[in-house]
């Protein structure tokens, strides 16, 4: 097993923001609590609207989980 270089902390993750009107709002972030912190600053959308929020991908830094040659 390999161990990570970057710290969980770093790795983020495309969400994906299912709101009761139907409208998907995709938001990179690394917790579903830092979605809806994000959403709530943008002030655009109510957080008591979300649907559901959904963990679509993924996302590490390039060649993060490989050792120096």
């Amino acid at each position: 097993m390999v161990k990570s270089k970057v710290g969980d902390s770093f790795k983020q993750k495309l969400f994906l923001v299912y709101f009761r009107d139907g409208y998907i709002k995709p938001v990179m972030a690394v917790t579903a609590e830092e979605v809806k912190k994000s959403i709530e600053s943008e002030k655009e959308r109510n957080v008591a609207d979300i649907e559901k929020i959904v963990l679509e991908q993924n996302y590490y830094p390039q060649n993060e989980d490989y050792d120096d040659v």
